[in-house]
């Protein structure tokens, strides 16, 4: 079981990064004027579809390694703490593959959920970490949710960034292309990039500490 918990936390962080890099590559094709409308389109088809890699494996990655942490530490939080978790991962789950089909696509109130559920998890995962701290976890093991939350608030901002990106992009197809939704769309991912490095940076860290290549 231990083991197979592993596997699925380095795999799930394979796919974050592969996901973002394709997302991030694909985020180029989509604000270049010198492309078709269609081509911008296809380009922003295929960003959707590499996003779906990070998302799931976000809360993946949490269910993993709060169960992996309760092998290794069980005095620290109780027999439940590792069902709670694969709950509130099911539930992030199911918010994430819902909006990804046509019906979750006309539910705002998806969106709405799985904004307010993402805010709650930032809470719990640096509150969770500070009890840990206090109560036996080593340094390192701290230092990774510490950073898991700030990832996930992380991701938070990038969909604030892209909310006007959205009104640009929806403007491009109805409309046709124009300097001024070309601008604005390449401002509002210049700010999300910055969110996007210090994301990878994360997760380098992460897995650093994970091996033990950072000793803390």
């Amino acid at each position: 079981m231990y083991t197979l918990l592993l596997y699925t936390h380095i795999l799930a962080l394979v796919y974050w990064l592969g996901g973002d890099l394709g997302t991030f590559l694909a985020s180029r094709y989509v604000v270049r004027s010198d492309l078709t409308v269609e081509a911008r389109q296809s380009a922003f088809s295929i960003l959707l579809e590499c996003d779906m890699g990070p998302k799931l494996a976000m809360p993946i990655i949490l269910g993993s390694g709060f169960h992996l942490i309760s092998f290794n530490w069980a005095n620290v939080f109780s027999p439940e703490s590792p069902f709670i978790a694969w709950v509130v991962v099911i539930i992030w789950l199911g918010l994430v593959l819902a909006q990804h089909t046509q019906w979750g696509a006309h539910k705002p109130q998806l969106a709405k959920t799985d904004l307010a559920l993402r805010y709650a998890i930032v809470v719990s995962v640096l509150a969770i970490a500070s009890v840990g701290w206090t109560s036996g976890l080593p340094t390192w093991v701290v230092l990774k949710m510490v950073i898991f939350g700030l990832l996930v608030a992380c991701g938070i901002a990038v969909r604030y960034g892209l909310k006007p990106f959205a009104v640009a992009y929806g403007q491009m197809l109805s409309e046709g292309a124009s300097p001024e939704t070309d601008a604005t769309m390449n401002h509002q991912l210049a700010i999300c990039r910055r969110y996007v490095w210090m994301i990878w940076a994360g997760l380098f860290v992460n897995t650093a500490l994970g091996v033990h290549l950072i000793v803390v």
